[in-house]
């Protein structure tokens, strides 16, 4: 952000003559009138902290959600939050832009990815000082950001004395929540504090179904099942965040903040197959259970010092997390005729560490230059002790103990300079260079290593047509990646009781190299009036060495998923935004917020032949429309999101189809008083279930695969009381 100077007015100031006693005495001067009765010199200063608006001034382009926009509607999570964001799209707690999910948008807490174990959505919106939506890249955050940004900002300083409490539950046929949130903060003279907790519990019970099927090239339907599941779980959690900051002498800040959660869990899955034509596998299995529990703690710590140096200005921190997750799972595999032919019992025992160290030097450079560099190292290792009891029909157990270890080691560095040329045009020029390294070892694989860079160069500038007409133009030139994930790197191999092409086994790939994209962003806004922005943009990112799952028979004849390279890809987008008040229209009109976005999405995959060969995670098309009232006790507002489907061929074998979801949320924000406040929520108010299906054809025949997951409307209450 480039600083903007305000002139300030300076008053004159009268000085009396003195008399000397050489001199003859002057005239009597008129008597000075009461203090009450003087002229009072009025100074106004134009220009205030709420006409910078980053959206629509900063050169690098951005949303920001402000805690001022959090708070008054009255959302009790992030994912809530987001659900408003124009250009994004929430599915559960993922949340994509461009309609492109598998990683392509990146999420960050305070410009970092949050540690293992960090939980988003039990993350209070009062903690959250703003939300930063970044559809271009900047060199400041990581360049793995294919499809964008989301960067949560928590607040540092406490303004004022807050002692609240919040009950929040809601529920659903397959769903309930509780949870309990405290909040307490205070100053005293240069020190302010901030603590923060959290105890709640979920329960879940899940059912679902499907058909698989297998037809010969002749025609003939060889084998056909139907599957019913339920997943019924329960988990419990608790968490600790508290934060000290101080202010200390020539401006500097000192800030330190920690968190603590432990949670415990235990789920059951239960699967019932009914055969209805054929055999499936060598052994077929009728019915499978399966028992779960799991512990787990986490612990982080961050300092940050905020200080001047050489004329500008530092902002460094470290920080480092540990944890430490138990789990045990039994399952068992049965005949038809309840004859248990297959057990197996896995104890795992993983404990998790990562240190990171970032910093950021800024300086104003002569005229209209703002200058910053900075630097981002991150070492995150995992040591996972897995003890596999696996045991046939009766026969004496066989004992698998096994160790994986798996580290990650990321560092970058990079520089940015934002300079307004002229009033009306600015131009941001930035560079980051990335490197990450992942090794790799575990009880029978060889150990590997992978390592990669990336120099990332970016380009925006923002053109504001004069006369502060509110319209302008954006443009952005940037190369970004997306790197494998560990779990994507690492050639352990997780087998499959039964191994057929509906339950295959799943390997890494050591070899992955990371996905490499260019792109352009052409965008056109007009605020034409306070409140109110039409918006369109376009973009393309061209994708090299793109990554796909690959289903296929290994060297053995066993299905197998595995993760490759496979190719170029081309992803295009068109984005629709308009938002106002009723006002900007209607001059007598009540106190209501509209919003509408429309997201258009397209990709093709070079290496798979048309049609429908796009992106599998990409949702082609998503339209939202909501409207918010605002009273002085009374807040209202409804959202209405659509999202496209149709069929996705990922491989020359393989097709998968998305379907089209309809999701209706609404609330009710009741305000009894300053301290006492109710919010009502209703989500997928039209009970929109899940559905899926994918299909595999080769030489041997056609493979069908569908599936429905149940769904139903989750109604919520959010009681707050201040103290």
């Amino acid at each position: 952000m480039l600083s903007r100077l305000t002139p300030v007015l300076i008053a004159a100031i009268g000085v009396p003559a003195l008399a000397q006693e050489a001199r003859p005495a002057p005239a009597p001067a008129p008597a000075t009138p009461p203090a009450e009765e003087r002229p009072i010199t009025k100074v106004e200063v134009n220009g205030t902290p709420e006409d910078y608006d980053p959206r629509r001034d900063d050169t690098a382009s951005k949303t920001i959600i402000s805690n001022a926009e959090i708070m008054k509607y009255g959302d009790t999570n992030v994912f809530d939050i987001l659900k408003r964001a124009p250009g994004v799209t929430v599915i559960g707690n993922s949340v994509r832009m461009r309609g492109l999910g598998n990683g392509y948008t990146q999420f960050l807490v305070n410009g970092e990815r949050p540690p293992p174990g960090f939980s988003l959505e039990n993350l209070p919106p009062e903690q959250i000082e703003k939300i930063e939506v970044i559809r271009a890249a900047s060199a400041e955050y990581s360049m793995q950001a294919i499809a964008g940004t989301v960067n949560v900002v928590l607040k540092k300083v406490v303004a004022k004395t807050q002692r609240d409490l919040r009950v929040n539950v809601s529920h659903a046929d397959e769903q309930k929540d509780a949870m309990l949130l405290g909040t307490l903060a205070d100053r005293a003279g240069n020190l302010s504090w901030y603590l923060n907790s959290v105890i709640g519990r979920s329960l879940r019970d899940t059912p679902s179904g499907g058909t698989d099927d297998f037809t010969t090239p002749q025609g003939t339907l060889s084998q056909l099942r139907d599957w019913n599941r339920r997943a019924a779980a329960g988990n419990t959690f608790f968490g600790v965040q508290p934060r000290l900051s101080w202010k200390l002498p020539g401006d500097e800040q000192l800030n330190v903040n920690g968190f603590v959660q432990v949670g415990r869990a235990k789920s059951d899955y239960a699967t019932a197959y009914t055969n209805r034509i054929g055999r499936f596998a060598t052994i077929d299995y009728a019915d499978s259970t399966s028992r779960n529990s799991d512990r787990s703690r986490f612990f982080g710590l961050e300092a940050n010092w905020v200080a001047r140096l050489a004329g500008g200005k530092l902002d460094a921190k470290v920080s480092t997390s540990q944890g430490r997750t138990h789990g045990d799972s039994a399952t068992d595999w049965s005949t038809a005729d309840d004859a248990v032919t297959r057990l197996r019992d896995v104890d795992t025992r993983a404990r998790h560490g990562t240190w990171s160290s970032t910093g950021k030097y800024s300086r104003a450079m002569g005229e209209g230059h703002a200058l910053s560099a900075g630097w981002e190292v991150n070492r995150q290792q995992t040591t996972e002790d897995v003890l596999r009891v696996e045991e046939f029909a009766g026969a004496a157990p066989d004992v698998f103990p096994e160790r994986f270890r798996p580290r990650v080691l990321r560092y970058a560095a990079y520089g940015q300079d934002e300079w307004n040329v002229t009033k009306d045009w600015s131009i941001y020029l930035g560079a980051r260079w990335e490197a990450i390294r992942t090794d790799s070892e575990g009880t029978g694989l060889q150990a590997t290593r992978s390592k990669s860079h990336v120099p990332s160069p970016v380009a925006q500038t923002l053109y504001k047509f004069p006369d502060k007409s509110g319209r302008q133009l954006r443009m952005a030139l940037t190369r970004t990646y997306k790197a494998p994930t560990i779990q994507q790197l690492t050639a352990r191999r997780n087998e499959s009781a039964e191994n057929t092409r509906f339950n295959p086994d799943w390997s890494g790939n050591p070899d992955l190299r990371p996905e490499l994209a260019n792109g352009i962003d052409l965008t056109y806004e007009h605020f034409w009036t306070p409140g109110a922005v039409f918006s369109v943009g376009t973009s393309q990112r061209r994708i090299r060495d793109y990554i796909r799952l690959r289903l296929a028979r290994d060297s053995r004849g066993l299905w197998l998923n595995q993760p490759l390279n496979d190719g170029n890809a081309t992803v295009r987008s068109l984005d629709v935004e308009l938002k106002f008040p009723l006002k900007a229209v209607m001059k007598d009109a009540p106190a209501v917020d509209v919003r509408a976005s429309v997201n258009r999405n397209w990709s093709q995959v070079d290496t798979v032949p048309g049609p429908d060969n796009r992106l599998d995670q990409q949702v082609p098309l998503t339209a939202n429309l909501g409207i918010d009232y605002r009273g002085a006790k009374n807040t209202l507002g409804a959202s209405f999101a659509y999202r496209r489907g149709g069929p996705v061929r990922v491989s020359d074998e393989q097709t998968v189809r998305q379907f089209q979801r309809r999701d209706l949320d609404l609330y009710w924000l009741v305000k009894f008083n300053p301290g006492l406040q109710l919010r009502v929520s209703l989500n997928n108010a039209l009970g929109e279930d899940t559905y899926g299906y994918s299909r595999y054809e080769d030489a041997a025949g056609v493979g069908r695969s569908t599936s429905c997951t149940q769904g139903s409307a989750r109604l919520g209450a959010n009681l707050e009381l201040k103290f």
